[in-house]
């Protein structure tokens, strides 16, 4: 490989894994534009929708190439996004040899996870926070911790087939709002709404939601409409699955 393959293969998958990672389109493509830049590339072409990245650039000797990256999905992972910005910004600034750049790609992706415990932990703090503040008492917070746990660990099962957002919204909503219908049944809470409205806060796209308005006011139209339409759709998900797990079980209940 010569020294412009190396840094379109950087460019390219730099910019993937800042958008796997929840990276604005606008910021991703102006790091690779930026990366591209510091190694005196010219004619720089970049084409990218949440799910592809098309990169092509010409060396100072004339030469062309092109990279494709297709994203299967995409996520919330803001360490790993830091790290990532930081390497950009590292790169710009020294340009380091072009060989050397799919190993520092690696490195900064390679972040120590928190643990299963901590992750709940954190969860079941914000949750019993957010129940408090949308009115429910202490048998609600109780209830939707429950939830929150089950949530946790559904929502794990169901990515690792890479299910589609939509799918993944209903059927945890559902899941949520059957269960909360069961507590209220069995005295295990009292305000049916606010212990769902908790729970509906781990599935809200809210990342993405600021993610397509910030390309709207960018003049980046095209991404975000795409975008606010799959938040949109995401959301009507949420509401869906509530939805069905009303019509099936509200009637056990008085509301």
């Amino acid at each position: 490989m010569n020294d412009l393959e190396y840094i379109l293969d950087f460019a390219v998958n730099l910019g993937g894994c800042m958008l796997k990672s929840g990276a604005n389109l606008e910021r991703v493509n102006d790091t690779m534009n930026r990366v591209c830049l510091s190694y005196n590339l010219s004619s720089i072409s970049i084409f990218s929708l949440s799910s592809t990245i098309i990169l092509s650039a010409k060396s100072s000797d004339n030469i062309s190439a092109t990279r494709h990256l297709s994203i299967p999905s995409t996520g919330i992972h803001l360490e790993k996004l830091r790290r990532f910005n930081q390497l950009s910004r590292r790169v710009c600034s020294e340009t380091p040899a072009p060989a050397s750049l799919a190993g520092l790609l690696d490195e900064a992706g390679t972040v120590q996870e928190y643990s299963t415990v901590t992750v709940i932990i954190g969860y079941l703090i914000a949750m019993s926070c957010l129940c408090t503040m949308f009115g429910g008492n202490i048998s609600d917070v109780i209830a939707a911790d429950l939830i929150t746990v089950v949530l946790y660990w559904t929502i794990r099962v169901l990515t690792k087939p890479q299910l589609n957002h939509i799918i993944t919204n209903i059927l945890c909503m559902w899941i949520a709002g059957t269960l909360a219908i069961f507590l209220v049944k069995i005295g295990l809470g009292k305000h049916y709404f606010s212990i769902v409205i908790t729970n509906s806060m781990m599935m809200i796209p809210g990342v993405p939601l600021v993610n397509s308005v910030r390309n709207l006011l960018c003049g980046n139209e095209m991404n975000g409409i795409l975008e606010f339409l799959k938040v949109i759709l995401e959301t009507v998900a949420i509401v869906l699955g509530l939805v069905i797990s009303i019509y099936m079980f509200g009637g056990t209940i008085q509301w």
